[in-house]
């Protein structure tokens, strides 16, 4: 069967997905360094570092480095996604409904790209009157803190595009859900770094909690991103699911991947602060999640089509899932069980080693793999071809037919000992 949409697309959604991996690692390392406000000042260039990085050591500016590495991997992130949108919807086959897609993304990220320039001038308007303070000078103005004008066309004109991926799902053309979900995952991109953005910009403002919802909201733009290659795919009959099969697995995967992502929300929590109640919910949300995932791989692995089709991504969950308890004991054990000096130190503000660092960095990463794996192994059961139907009756004759052959054999095996 032909896929849906063309192979480059497919290939441009991979590589995606691998620099949105790079871009979630340097951010799990930014927060676990607590190095996200290592530069105060934002936004700044994607070309910060090739220009001013040779004043910076790593060993004495590591927290400023990963912070503008992270920041430069948002850009390639965020072009990725641009560029993804406009290939994808300009791959439409009707051209009313393209020309729909293509002008309200285009505008979008004219509209983005005004208001980045506006929050740019903005900053450097603070920092020079930060400036001026500091010698004396108190007739300088604020600042302003969100260019009303150019925002509020970019959330009009993100509206205008999701409300096209809305309605373009309504149609029965090809290739609608990968449209529609690089449409989406454009505008999830841009409030992600937005997100990352305010998160240092109205530090002192609003305080961290901002840095909560940018994590949590990372691991699912990231799950999402993870489910544009599959439907981006072939949809081959045997790679699909009978529909009494698919039925009978469905509730379980919503059931693990809401429970994953609460789970995912208790450890942003924790990550972030010393939350005893997020602590306890945690691990109790854990206990949970590992028993949605062997009851889907019990049911899953049981019959040949579940093996065939589910087998891979079963046991691939299951092996992060042993992974990850493991992480999770040596990272929450590191950060509220000290020896020595650290002991008598608050968690929240213990010294953090590149050990430490390093498992609560993977902690993360596998914990977002598990939600992304989650979320593809839903979309993978649901996902059905035209080919694949199931009939009662031809599988009740099928069954019927298998068991007399079997029948048959055995009686035919028996027969020299009569």
């Amino acid at each position: 069967m032909t896929p849906p949409i063309a192979k480059s697309i497919r290939m441009l959604a991979i590589l995606m997905v691998l620099a949105t991996t790079v871009l979630l690692t340097l951010g799990a390392l930014t927060s676990s360094f607590r190095a996200g406000m290592a530069d105060p000042v934002w936004p700044t260039e994607p070309w910060f570092l090739a220009v001013n990085g040779h004043k910076y050591n790593l060993e004495e500016h590591r927290g400023f480095l990963l912070e503008h590495t992270h920041r430069a991997a948002g850009f390639t992130v965020g072009a990725l996604a641009s560029i993804l949108a406009l290939a994808a919807w300009f791959s439409g086959p009707r051209k009313l409904e393209r020309g729909y897609g293509l002008i309200a993304i285009v505008l979008l990220l004219v509209c983005y790209g005004t208001f980045h320039r506006e929050m740019h001038a903005a900053s450097d308007a603070r920092v020079a009157r930060q400036i001026a303070l500091g010698k004396g000078l108190t007739d300088v103005p604020p600042p302003e803190i969100f260019p009303e004008t150019s925002g509020l066309l970019t959330a009009a004109f993100a509206f205008c595009v999701l409300a096209s991926c809305g309605l373009h799902l309504l149609s029965d053309q090809p290739g609608k859900w990968v449209r529609a979900l690089a449409g989406c995952l454009l505008v999830c991109v841009m409030i992600q770094g937005l997100l990352g953005g305010y998160r240092v910009y109205l530090d002192q403002l609003l305080g961290p909690e901002l840095s909560q919802i940018h994590g949590t909201f990372a691991q699912v733009v990231f799950a999402a991103m993870c489910c544009v290659p599959l439907l981006a795919a072939a949809p081959l009959p045997e790679r699909q699911l009978p529909e009494y099969e698919r039925c009978r697995l469905k509730w379980l995967a919503f059931a693990l991947t809401a429970t994953v992502f609460l789970q995912l929300v208790w450890g942003v929590i924790v990550r972030h602060t010393a939350d005893p109640l997020a602590q306890r919910l945690h691990i109790l949300t854990a206990f949970a999640v590992v028993g949605l995932g062997v009851w889907l791989a019990t049911r899953s692995l049981s019959t040949a089509s579940g093996r065939r089709v589910l087998g891979f991504g079963i046991w691939h969950l299951l092996v992060m899932f042993a992974i990850q308890l493991i992480l999770g004991v040596e990272a929450y054990l590191g950060k509220f069980a000290a020896l020595g000096s650290q002991g008598n130190v608050a968690p929240m503000a213990r010294r953090i080693t590149e050990d430490a660092a390093a498992i609560r960095t993977l902690h993360v990463l596998i914990g977002t793999a598990i939600l992304a794996s989650s979320v593809v192994l839903a979309v993978r059961i649901l996902r059905r071809a035209s080919a694949v139907e199931w009939d009662e009756n031809t599988e009740r004759t099928d069954a019927v037919s298998e068991w007399t052959r079997v029948e048959s054999l055995t009686l035919s095996a028996s027969e020299p000992h009569r």
